[in-house]
Formats: structure tokens, C-alpha cells, sequence
């Protein structure tokens, strides 16, 4: 009875453990987790000092950086890792601002990283941009240039840089193990691109955003092991040159290059293609020879810009056909909701075979226009009556940002007519919707948009049509559920450090 007295008033044992106990605890803790537990109470002041002592992974990220100037930040980083005495570092990450000021210090601690062996190091200087069109930072700084250390450091497994610039010469002899390359507002070029290819051979990964001095983009090399390759806003580069057998996903955004060539891509899987921004629109893109060396992925990952695109050139014209045989997933993000994107939809459902897509997804734009702008005077239309295939394997659909618009409601009866088997067809409502905002009109409005959405005939006896509010759904998600958010942006808006103290 006592002991149930004693539990029963909350008594906090934990904090009773000696010492050696509780920085036991705190080495199991995420190093951020444990430095949270200072505040806890006087007993557990200082106590994370250990955990940091010999912590292999030190992440002094965006949530670390952005509560503080850029002087205190500098005096934590340097103090951390005074404290830390680990001989081996498992990762190192920096989010930071690098005015000129701290390039000493940014280049010390690329050197303490290096001396103690880091497997994956993250170095991100791309705090503080005005935009992501311009490149510049709010006080015009030039990118930092990386110290000659990080080139002997023969331990790297995976390694990230933004707005970091590489030296000449570049002698790549001690990265063999490198398996991950993430690199964003580089001074990157073809040279530089094929040195890297030679001498790692186990990389497995490669991202390119935003690397301005690359022209050609050529992944060419015998025996390469890359599995996945992503590319996006690299608008300097008119060539894409691609022979990699065991490359399994490709992502390519922002800018296309006009001639792109995918020779050997016998093990690809998954497909993500958006020309982002109506101003790196190329009209004389042939998309359709793109999807037709494509044609053996499983997951295709479209704008509707394309699709407008391939009807304006006429690739959807009679007896033109598109196989996909194999596509089990298609995600489409909708720059815009008009007839003409519904039309040029039709038109694509109706000239590519795919008799194995199970799961369609659609992200919506957040802002419906005019529904009968035309855009385009030549662009081809069709009627959703006159799509004579039937999507006889698919199972789920799911839509993004629904708001209930006429427009809309004529796509989601499209595709309940046309979806013989489905299952389920998930409608998420817009974060911004007022609906979410839980008073009681709006929950009226929510019913009743229910209510007319559960009125729409569907083909398949046993579909179930769900309207979500946004948060509320946890079901069924594309393969790359975020993948819009590069398509929107290529970089976050994250204001920029304060220089002073």
C-alpha cells in the first residue's frame, strides 16, 4: 500500500540513478535529445556534457542554427567540440551562414572532422539566400572554397556539400570509399564530374542541384555502380548522357536538358520528371521519345506540364500508342486545373498502355483558376466519353488539395468511371482550407462536400471514397511522397543568420 502511496505522487526515481547510470541513459540519446535534458532540473544540469564527450555524430543542423546569431552559434560549434574527446566520428553536419568573417572557423572544423575519421559529412553554407533564382546571399558573399584536408580524408562514405566551391587541382585518389554525393550550388564541372566518377568507385548515389558550370551531364563510365541519380535546376546543361545498368531511380527537374540520351538503364524502376517554371519550357522537348526509352519503369512521376507539352507537339495523335507495360504507380503534379490540363490527361491515359497501374496519385494546384482559359491555341483536346480504355487494374486513387470545384469533381467522376476495380479514392483537403479550421460552418461545408462526393456512381461495387481533412490521412502514400517539394522550390526560405552577438 505504501509503495503504491509513493508511486502515486509521481516520484522521479530516474533522477536518483548515480552519475555513471545516467550518462549511460544519455550516450543512448540523440546528442540534441540529450543537451534538452540540462533543463529537466538541477540534477541533470550538465550531466549531457558527457554524452557529448563521446559522441560519434555531432549535427548542428537547422533547428540548432536557427535560434541563434551567427556569433553564438560559432562560440557553441567550437565549444562542442572542445568537449567532445570521441577518437572516431561516425557524422558531422553544419547548417551556417559563411560570411567571411567565420571562414576560419568553418575551415577548422572541416579539419577536426577529417582528423577524426568522418564517415558521412553534411556541410550546408546555403543559409541565407535572397532567392533561389538568383543565387546570391543577402550580403553578397561568395561561396566558401573547401580546405585541401577534406580531400585526404580517405574515411568518407557519404558526403553532402551546398554552396561550397572545390579547389584546383582536384585530387579525388583517397575518396574510393565514397558511396553518397550530394552536391548543391557547386562550382562542379564536367571535368570535375568525371573525376569523381573514376575515383569512386562504389558511389552509389549522386545528386546535382543547382550546379551552374556544368554543361554536359555525362554518366558514362564502364563498371559504375550508381543506383540512384538526381538532377534538377542544373540549367547550364543542355546534354544528359546516361549508361548505367544498375541505376534503379532517376530524379530530373527544373531546367531539362534539350538532348538527352539514356542508353543502357536496364535496371531502372523509378522516374521523376518536372520541368518546373513555364520559362524553362522547351516546346521542342520529345517527351515522347524520353517515356518511350522509359517504358520498363514501375513508378512514373509526371507534371501536367509535360502532358500539355506532348499535346501540343501531337504525340497524342490516332494510332500513336505509348507502352508502359510495366507501370504500377503514376504520381502527376497539376501546375494548373483547366480543360486543357483535363484534355491533355484524357489524351494520355488514352494513349498509353499501361495495363498494370494499380495506384494513381494526383497533387492538385493550390489555386484553381478560370477552368476555361486556353493557354494554348493549338492544344489538343478530348472529352472524358470519347477515352475509350478502361483502367481495369487500378485499385487506389488518391488526390491532393481537393476543394470540391466543378472541375475537379468532373476528374474524380472521370476516374470512378473508368476504374473498374478500384478500391479506394482518397480526397485530402488543402492545409491552408478553411474547412480546417474546425468552426461550425465550415464543418457544415465539410459535410456537405461529403455528401456530394459519395454521391458520384463509380464502376467497381466495392470502392470506398474517403474525404480526409489535411493531417487526418495516414493511409496509402506515393513511393515519393515529397517530391513536389522539390518540384516547387529547390531551396527552403530560411532567413539569414545575424552577423553580430
Amino acid at each position: 500500500m505504501g509503495e503504491k502511496e509513493t508511486m502515486g505522487k509521481g516520484e522521479d526515481r530516474i533522477s536518483d540513478l548515480p552519475d555513471p547510470i545516467l550518462q549511460l541513459i544519455l550516450t543512448l540519446m540523440p546528442l540534441k535529445s540529450a543537451i534538452r535534458t540540462d533543463v529537466l532540473s538541477k540534477r541533470w544540469r550538465n550531466l549531457w556534457q558527457y554524452s557529448l564527450s563521446w559522441a560519434t555524430g555531432l549535427e548542428f543542423g537547422e533547428d540548432f542554427a536557427s535560434s541563434q546569431s551567427a556569433k553564438e552559434f560559432v562560440r557553441t560549434v567550437n565549444r562542442y567540440l572542445q568537449l567532445n574527446q570521441s577518437k572516431k566520428l561516425i557524422r558531422f553536419q553544419v547548417f551556417f551562414c559563411p560570411f567571411d568573417l567565420f571562414a576560419n572557423d568553418i575551415e577548422t572544423w572541416i579539419n577536426y572532422a577529417a582528423s577524426k575519421r568522418v564517415e558521412h559529412l553534411d556541410i550546408d553554407l546555403s543559409q541565407g539566400f535572397k532567392s533561389p533564382d538568383d543565387c546570391e546571399f543577402y550580403d553578397g558573399r561568395s561561396p566558401f572554397e573547401l580546405p585541401a584536408s577534406m580531400l585526404d580524408c580517405c574515411s568518407l562514405i557519404d558526403l553532402s556539400l551546398s554552396r561550397c566551391d572545390f579547389g584546383i587541382p582536384l585530387n579525388l585518389s583517397n575518396f574510393g570509399g565514397l558511396q553518397s554525393l550530394s552536391l548543391s550550388y557547386s562550382n562542379i564541372n564536367e571535368q570535375m564530374l568525371q573525376n569523381f566518377l573514376a575515383n569512386c568507385p562504389l558511389l552509389e548515389n549522386l545528386c546535382l542541384i543547382k550546379c551552374e558550370q556544368l554543361e554536359v551531364i555525362s554518366i558514362l563510365l564502364p563498371g559504375l555502380k550508381l543506383k540512384k541519380l538526381t538532377i534538377g535546376f542544373c540549367h547550364s546543361a543542355d546534354l544528359l548522357e546516361i549508361d548505367a545498368p544498375k541505376l534503379q531511380s532517376l530524379h530530373y527537374f527544373g531546367k531539362l536538358c534539350s538532348e538527352n540520351s539514356f542508353l543502357n538503364i536496364s535496371s531502372l524502376e523509378e522516374v521523376s520528371i518536372y520541368p518546373v517554371n513555364p520559362m524553362f519550357r522547351n516546346l521542342q522537348m520529345d517527351y515522347s521519345a524520353i517515356l518511350s526509352d522509359l517504358s520498363h519503369v514501375q513508378i512514373l512521376n509526371l507534371s501536367s506540364t509535360i502532358l500539355v507539352d506532348m499535346s501540343l507537339a501531337g504525340d497524342f495523335g490516332d494510332g500513336q500508342q505509348l507502352q508502359l507495360l510495366n507501370l504500377q504507380e503514376l504520381q502527376l503534379l497539376f501546375d494548373s486545373l483547366t480543360h486543357e490540363d483535363l484534355g491533355s490527361f484524357y489524351l494520355f491515359l488514352n494513349t498509353c498502355a499501361s495495363p498494370l497501374l494499380e495506384k494513381l496519385f494526383i497533387h492538385l494546384p493550390a489555386y484553381i483558376e478560370d477552368p476555361n482559359e486556353r493557354r494554348h491555341e493549338f492544344v489538343a483536346m478530348l472529352n472524358p466519353q470519347d477515352v475509350k480504355i478502361t483502367l481495369s487494374n487500378l485499385k487506389v486513387i488518391k488526390l491532393t488539395n481537393f476543394i470540391g470545384t466543378t472541375i475537379e469533381m468532373k476528374l474524380v467522376s472521370f476516374l470512378l468511371d473508368k476504374a473498374t476495380v478500384l478500391e479506394s479514392l482518397t480526397l485530402v483537403l488543402p492545409q491552408t482550407s478553411n474547412i480546417n479550421k474546425g468552426n461550425g460552418k465550415e464543418r457544415l461545408v465539410l459535410s456537405i462536400l461529403r455528401g456530394r462526393v459519395l454521391l458520384l456512381a463509380r464502376k467497381s461495387a466495392v470502392a470506398r471514397i474517403i474525404v480526409h481533412e489535411f493531417g487526418e490521412d495516414e493511409g496509402i502514400n506515393p513511393t515519393y511522397k515529397d517530391i513536389h517539394k522539390y518540384y516547387k522550390s529547390d531551396l527552403p526560405n530560411i532567413p539569414c543568420m545575424l552577423a553580430g552577438s
